[in-house]
């Protein structure tokens, strides 16, 4: 029966030391992503990353305070402490220097969208076709990481390919309905609710490549959180992952399987 005392002691035990973990509550940046972080119905944030983040908060006892920033905004007030922690960042050498990344367990694929009625102007299957088909308009949206091999191109992309910067990737979309961009480069999830909000004419669809930009994180100010928070946020959510909580919260978000690979 001794092991059965062991158990029942770390279940009181291991709470006690997680309300240790957050001293104040977290302020978490955030924007309307969906179906990573919207507005709910309810006027509360809600959302897969959202959700996962919470439950995370939950077991080490922390609260979080969500604050509606645009992203630039976000990653700004990060690099300077004044915001703790934000969501569906991508690692980049740059955000390394002021911000601890925490594996959230979201797969990000990348993809071009085309309006479907301009879609064989652009035959593309791979990356180096977009500097052989003539002059194009790319969108992409500011502050947005695409991984390391689409961010390395589009430093340097070949001359015929002009690079629209947007504010916001719903922006972004209704320039390429109404023509003012040619390709876009979106996230799939992402990309595929957004265009379900757009008007049904002129049709968005996507384009067969896709990259795989890596996993999305949670980003953690060096400044305002301490490793060791970072570290048990980790912990929780890489624990969450192993008894099938991720994959629970992925399937009822996104009506598919979590991706294994």
């Amino acid at each position: 029966m001794g092991w059965i005392r062991v158990v029942l002691l770390s279940a009181f035990v291991l709470p006690a030391l997680a309300g240790g973990v957050c001293d104040r509550p977290l302020s978490v940046g955030w924007d309307e992503w969906p179906p990573f972080h919207y507005l709910g119905r309810d006027e509360q944030v809600a959302g897969y990353s959202v959700a996962l983040l919470n439950q995370a908060a939950a077991r080490l006892g922390c609260s979080m305070n969500y604050q509606r920033l645009p992203w630039p905004r976000t990653l700004q007030q990060l690099r300077l402490g004044q915001l703790d922690a934000a969501m569906q960042a991508l690692k980049t050498p740059e955000r390394e220097a002021y911000a601890c990344f925490v594996q959230g367990y979201s797969p990000t694929l990348v993809q071009l969208w085309a309006r479907r009625d301009r879609m064989a102007r652009w035959p593309v299957r791979k990356l180096e076709d977009l500097g052989r088909l003539g002059h194009l308009r790319l969108g992409v949206t500011r502050g947005d990481s695409y991984g390391d091999t689409l961010d390395h191109w589009l430093q340097a992309p070949p001359p015929s390919v002009s690079v629209d910067v947007g504010e916001t990737l719903d922006g972004s979309f209704r320039k390429l309905q109404l023509g003012r961009i040619d390709l876009l480069l979106a996230t799939s999830i992402t990309a595929q609710r957004e265009v379900a909000r757009l008007p049904q004419s002129p049709q968005m669809v996507a384009l067969p490549p896709k990259w795989l930009a890596g996993q999305a994180y949670y980003v953690f100010s060096r400044r305002s959180v301490s490793a060791r928070q970072c570290r048990a946020f980790a912990d929780a959510l890489q624990a969450m992952r192993q008894d099938g909580t991720v994959a629970r919260l992925y399937r009822s978000q996104f009506a598919v399987p979590y991706p294994e690979r």
